[in-house]
């Protein structure tokens, strides 16, 4: 039981000396009490996720004359994305910038966002889940049991590896390469051939140190704040899926809010993930070219021949999500096409 206890202490220590509070400290002007939410993302505070959200902070402390402050909880404080995300749906915390891909378990029509190769570029994805597809994403977010806010950031995903420079899908044969507890990336790199094993984050950085695996994936920002270039010898701009994260709250927390508020925090939360998006695209030419001078060798391969490998997993991952969703949301993918 020590043990046990130790861990939980050690994890609220963290959490609280993790926690970043950029409200302003404004009285509230109108004799109503204010409203402390606590807010959790798994973004390191140097990731244009948290700097947006720092800034959407001390503008809704601003706006609402000091009636609603919101403490964050960065870089994962809290627990795991998953561990999180039950702590807000349990009303524990109050807030919570979530990758889908987290809450599959508890919707599995969600998992279509991950659906790969699906988007043609970062506009193309910005429109189908803004406009073409936004309604219906929240929906499925509510079904879960989260308010849906606004849309963020993380960016396409990229491989990275020690063994070779990837330019077809055949360097991708017979890699062994670390994926997240997410379904379709484990699927997209089993079509491609590799060997998948799950890895915890935290845990990556040794894996690929000592050679436990060969290579990663995720967008170019996490890539380069977690440092796994310094052991990785090669990026491909594989693009393979899209990922985005998105602000959601406990519906009772969202619906005790006045309209006002409410609509406070929308609007500035849709500014902060338009920011976030800015910068992470911004961004990632500036962060490969820094791993290239460290010696990291970048390929921009011809995405068309790998998502020419992805019938299996389609096959398995439409199997999954259910023949419904999956015509559904393609019809917002399709539709997003036009709107360009």
């Amino acid at each position: 039981m020590g043990s046990i206890v130790d861990t939980l202490s050690r994890r609220r220590f963290v959490a609280l000396a993790g926690a970043t509070s950029a409200a302003v400290l404004i009285r509230p002007r109108s004799g109503r009490a204010a409203v402390n939410l606590k807010l959790t993302h798994p973004a390191d505070t140097s990731h244009p996720v948290h700097t947006a959200t720092e800034q959407m902070v001390k503008n809704i402390a601003e706006r609402t004359d000091g009636e609603v402050q919101i403490t964050i909880f960065p870089n994962n404080a809290l627990g795991s994305p998953t561990e999180t995300a039950q702590q807000v749906r349990a009303g524990a915390v109050d807030m919570i910038i979530l990758n889908p891909a987290n809450i599959e378990a508890l919707s599995r029509t969600i998992g279509v966002v991950n659906i790969p190769y699906q988007f043609e570029s970062y506009d193309h994805a910005h429109r189908t889940l803004d406009v073409t597809g936004r309604d219906w994403m929240a929906e499925q977010l509510a079904k879960a049991g989260f308010t849906w806010v606004s849309n963020y950031e993380w960016g396409f995903r990229s491989l990275s590896n020690s063994v070779r420079p990837v330019h077809t899908p055949d360097d991708i044969e017979g890699l062994k390469l670390r994926v997240p507890p997410e379904l379709a990336i484990k699927l997209a790199f089993e079509a491609l051939g590799a060997i998948t094993q799950t890895i915890a984050f935290q845990e990556v950085y040794l894996a690929l140190a000592n050679k436990t695996v060969d290579g990663q994936d995720n967008p170019v920002g996490t890539t380069y704040a977690a440092k796994f270039y310094e052991v990785q010898k090669h990026i491909a701009l594989t693009k393979h899926i899209y990922a985005t994260v998105m602000l959601a709250s406990n519906p009772q927390v969202w619906d005790r809010l006045t309209a006002e508020q409410r609509t406070i925090i929308q609007e500035e939360a849709t500014a902060a993930g338009q920011s976030a998006r800015t910068s992470v695209v911004q961004q990632e030419e500036e962060y490969l070219a820094a791993m290239e001078k460290s010696g990291v060798q970048v390929t921009r391969p011809d995405i068309a021949p790998f998502q020419a490998k992805m019938e299996p997993a389609y096959a398995e991952l439409r199997s999954n999500i259910g023949d419904d969703a999956w015509e559904t949301w393609q019809g917002f993918v399709e539709a997003a096409k036009s709107e360009g």
